[in-house]
């Protein structure tokens, strides 16, 4: 896997002996991230001044710094984080101790953060909306960065159901929707379109309320 994180580990020098491992993953949409995962944080910030400067220069995402305690007490709150960051095209920088590997996530705290996320987008969106934020750039931009968003929400259904993730926004949605029983085939098409209109904005609130109401009452295991 091509990325651009090749000079990483020499910027994270300072906190070497606490790092137990350095996780790179590619997003559906293409974009690069990392993981950083620390034994305990550093004692000062300042230890990560020298990665942040190093991504910063090579206009890469900032890495997500976090510690072993913080895995341990996350998985019930940002379960979909952690699938999204697992399920992607990945390569180990550094790996002392996979932490990353056989996350115990629970089923109902999955079906919980869907539908939180289902109705966030749901409500932000129709507040843009009633903003009169109607220009075809603006309903472009926002519907952009919600859909965007909202595929770790929709790869939690692949956990659900105990499916393989799908490596395309494509088959991510046309997969889910079968999984779903609600019709995403839009979502796809409206991220490759270079404007939108109002009747689009009010088609994905239609998505976002069926994918709510769906997770409302799905059936998970215990």
């Amino acid at each position: 896997m091509n990325h651009r994180f090749t000079g990483l580990l020499k910027s994270l020098e300072p906190v070497s002996e606490e790092m137990l491992q350095v996780y790179v993953y590619q997003e559906l949409t293409g974009n690069f991230a990392a993981v950083v995962i620390l034994d305990e944080d550093p004692t000062s910030l300042d230890k990560l001044v020298p990665m942040a400067r190093y991504v910063h220069k090579h206009k890469l995402a900032l890495p997500l710094v976090i510690n072993r305690r913080f895995i341990q007490y996350s998985l019930d709150s940002y379960p979909l984080e952690f699938i999204n960051i697992t399920s992607s095209q990945s390569i180990n920088l550094l790996l002392k101790e996979d932490l990353l590997a056989e996350l115990k996530i629970r089923p109902a705290d999955v079906r919980l953060q869907m539908e939180r996320e289902f109705k966030s987008k749901w409500l932000l969106t129709r507040q843009m909306l009633l903003d009169g934020n109607l220009s075809s750039r603006n309903l472009k931009e926002t519907m952009h960065l919600s859909i965007t968003a909202l595929i770790p929400a929709i790869k939690g259904f692949f956990f659900l159901a105990k499916q393989p993730y799908p490596q395309s926004i494509k088959a991510l949605f046309e997969q889910a929707a079968l999984i779903s029983k609600v019709d995403l085939s839009a979502l796809d098409r409206w991220l490759e379109e270079s404007s939108l209109e109002l009747a689009d904005a009010e088609r994905y609130l239609t998505i976002l309320n069926k994918l709510t109401e769906l997770m409302e009452t799905y059936p998970v295991e215990p």
